[in-house]
């Protein structure tokens, strides 16, 4: 019997990561089904049995169904859940999202498969204080950070910042323009200007890190026990300097494959084996001296424009691997 695997995404993904690698997978003579969670409740089911003598996990979408098992695999790729509701009364319709995103990371956590990686694994791992602290207990250096919203502590520690400070948000939450679209709020350069606006924190705290030269920037991509490390120097680019990802479609083709030291590797390997996840997207700085700065790892981040692009890293067969569950791809999960 052929091994089943669920790929849990949005009808807005338009990367063409999901039909490649729905292509690897059943290449290799796996069942794949694809389920876009952002039209469940309306358009899709799940159905999670649970009983004393057993459970089930039934999932249907475009008159297809899936039961996944012990032997079958998941990929939580992208979470929209429920965003396609129709307009009904306000209440009536954030109560029904609740419930509809409760059934999904519900049955996920409950699914009877491996999943990579489960919501709830993930949303424990997207906070950045965690992060920066796992990253300094396990060796890796980090910038000097203050969290705040006293606006006392962060100008005091703005201004012991010899080479300046950058602010960050804590959390990446939707900023959308005047017509409806979707921003990216990008890390930015503290200014005198800014100096002046702090009494804002008092309505919303922020994360403040002092500035890091770079000789290069790293995108470290783990699937599994996989690391694709990829580097672009963003520091002689203008406008990427502080944030490469505000010119990412102008150094598309800038990145190139990096040798990670073996020290730094095992490093973030242990941080991997630490949150119990198989994908990260690791960004780390590497410095005029040649210090290797962890900055965060996204256990969401998006990396799969380095497949279609340079450097052309194998990631879908990566992918493949650890969902298939080829011998040695799969990270131990920590107990």
């Amino acid at each position: 019997m052929s091994k089943k695997v669920l790929l849990v995404t949005y009808t807005g993904d338009i990367t063409g990561m999901i039909p490649e690698l729905t292509r690897r997978l059943e290449s290799r003579g796996a069942e794949v089904m694809r389920f876009d969670n952002d039209v469940f409740p309306t358009e899709a089911q799940i159905v999670l049995s649970q009983h004393s003598s057993g459970e089930g996990l039934r999932f249907r979408y475009k008159g297809r169904e899936m039961r996944v098992g012990p032997e079958d695999a998941i990929w939580y790729r992208r979470g929209r859940t429920a965003e396609k509701l129709p307009q009904m009364e306000r209440q009536m319709r954030h109560g029904a999202m609740l419930e509809s995103k409760a059934l999904l990371y519900g049955a996920l956590a409950a699914a009877p498969c491996f999943v990579l990686d489960p919501p709830h694994v993930v949303r424990s791992n997207e906070h950045k204080p965690r992060q920066l602290h796992l990253a300094r207990e396990l060796g890796l250096e980090i910038p000097r950070s203050v969290m705040t919203n006293d606006p006392q502590e962060a100008r005091e520690f703005i201004e012991s910042c010899p080479n300046g400070a950058v602010a960050k948000m804590l959390s990446a939450f939707p900023v959308f323009d005047e017509n409806g679209n979707e921003q990216v709020v990008f890390t930015t350069l503290i200014t005198k200007e800014h100096l002046g606006k702090l009494d804002g924190l008092r309505y919303s705290p922020m994360v403040f890190q002092e500035r890091i030269r770079k000789k290069l920037e790293l995108r470290i991509t783990v699937i599994g026990t996989r690391m694709f490390t990829a580097c672009v120097d963003s520091e002689n680019t203008a406008g990427a300097d502080i944030d490469w990802r505000e010119r990412g479609v102008t150094l598309l083709q800038s990145w190139k494959e990096y040798t990670l030291p073996s020290d730094i590797e095992t490093k973030i390997g242990k941080y991997m084996e630490r949150i119990g996840m198989q994908y990260s997207a690791v960004d780390v700085i590497v410095d005029p001296d040649g210090r290797h700065v962890f900055l965060e790892a996204n256990p969401a981040g998006e990396c799969f424009w380095m497949q279609y692009n340079s450097p052309n890293f194998p990631l879908s067969d990566a992918l493949a691997d650890v969902l298939l569950g080829e011998p040695g791809a799969r990270r131990a999960h920590r107990a």
